[in-house]
C-alpha cells in the first residue's frame, strides 16, 4: 500500500498565478476540481444548480477561481503550520502500522489532499475542518476553512481518520443501503480510535469531546436501541444528529449533534479495552463482533 499526496499546494499556486481568468478556471477544472466532480454528483449538492460552473465545488464549500486571484489566508496559515508536509508524513504514518497487513487490505495506493475552503453557514457546528472519502476509489480531502489554534494540531487526525475509512471499506465491506446503524457507529468510532492510537486523545475531534453527560446518555440511548436500523438517510440522522437531520428537511430524534460519532468511538475505546486487541487487529474484525465484545450497550 503506497500513499500519493497530491500537491494542491502548487496548483492553487498555478491557479492564484494565472494571467486571466480563463487560464485560472482551466487549471481549476482540470486539476482540482476534475478529479472530484463525479463524487460530488452522487451526494446532496445542497440545492445547486448542477449545471452551474463548478457546482460541486460549491456546494461542498470549495473555493473557487474567482476566489483565488490572490492568496488566501487560508493558504497562508496552513503553509506557516506546515499543513502540506504534515499531511504526507501522516499519511506514511498511517500506511506503515499496517506493515505486515499489506496482503489483507487490497489497496494499491492511496490518494490524500488537502483543499481550501471557506466557512459553511449553513452548518451550526462548523470547527473549521471536516474531511471526507470518495465512494469510487481509494481518495480522501480534508478541508480547511478556518484554521486556528483549535483546528490546525488535529490535521493529522482528521487525515488518518480519512484513510482509515478507506481502508475499513476494503477490508468489511458495507453497502450504504443494506448497512445497520451498528455497522455505521464502528465504522466511525475505529476511524477516530485509529487516530488517537497514532497521535494520542488530543488529536479526537470535536465529534467526540464535545458533550456532556446528559448528552452522552441520549445519544447512547438512541443508538443502543437501533442498532439494526437500516436506510442511509435514517442512519445519518443518528450519525450526525438532529441538526443535519433538520437541515435536510426531516424529522428530529433527539440525537445531539454527531452523537453517533460519539457513540462509536466509545464502543471501539470499550472493546479494545476489554479485549486488548490493536486498533488494527479491530480493522479487520466485524461490527457485531466489536460491538457484542465492547459490553458497552450490556
Amino acid at each position: 500500500m503506497k500513499t500519493k499526496w497530491i500537491d494542491t499546494f502548487g496548483i492553487y499556486e498555478s491557479i492564484i498565478s494565472a494571467p486571466d481568468a480563463t487560464t485560472r478556471e482551466k487549471i481549476y477544472r482540470e486539476q482540482l476540481y476534475a478529479p472530484w466532480q463525479q463524487m460530488m454528483q452522487m451526494v446532496a449538492m445542497g440545492g445547486q444548480n448542477s449545471d452551474e460552473p463548478f457546482a460541486g465545488a460549491k456546494a461542498w464549500h470549495w473555493l473557487t477561481p474567482d476566489q483565488l486571484t490572490s492568496t488566501p489566508e487560508q493558504m497562508t496559515i496552513l503553509q506557516a503550520s506546515h499543513a502540506w508536509e504534515r499531511g504526507a508524513a501522516a499519511m506514511q504514518k498511517a500506511v506503515d502500522s499496517f506493515t505486515g497487513d499489506d496482503e489483507r487490505i487490497p489497496i494499491e495506493e492511496i490518494e490524500g489532499w488537502l483543499v481550501l475552503a471557506e466557512p459553511m453557514p449553513d452548518r451550526q457546528h462548523d470547527y473549521g475542518y471536516t474531511g471526507g472519502t470518495d465512494f469510487m476509489q481509494p481518495r480522501f480531502v480534508v478541508q480547511y476553512s478556518q484554521p486556528n489554534a483549535y483546528n490546525l494540531p488535529k490535521l493529522e487526525g482528521a487525515i488518518v481518520h480519512e484513510m482509515h475509512h478507506l481502508i475499513r471499506y476494503k477490508v468489511a465491506p458495507w453497502n450504504i443501503m443494506t448497512a445497520t446503524l451498528a455497522d455505521y457507529i464502528v465504522h466511525e468510532g475505529l476511524a477516530e480510535s485509529f487516530a488517537a492510537a497514532l497521535y494520542g486523545e488530543a488529536i479526537v475531534g470535536f465529534y467526540v469531546t464535545e458533550f456532556d453527560e446528559a448528552e452522552i446518555a441520549t445519544a447512547k440511548q438512541l443508538v443502543g436501541d437501533n442498532l439494526e436500523v437500516t436506510g442511509f438517510d435514517t442512519l445519518r440522522s443518528f450519525i450526525f444528529g438532529d441538526q443535519w437531520t433538520m437541515r435536510t428537511g426531516g424529522t428530529g430524534i433527539g440525537m445531539p449533534a454527531f452523537g453517533g460519532y460519539a457513540i462509536g468511538y466509545r464502543v471501539v475505546q470499550a472493546f479494545l479495552q476489554k479485549t486488548g486487541c490493536t486498533i488494527q487487529e479491530a480493522t479487520f474484525m466485524s461490527a457485531s463482533e466489536i460491538v457484542a465484545a465492547s459490553g458497552y450497550f450490556a
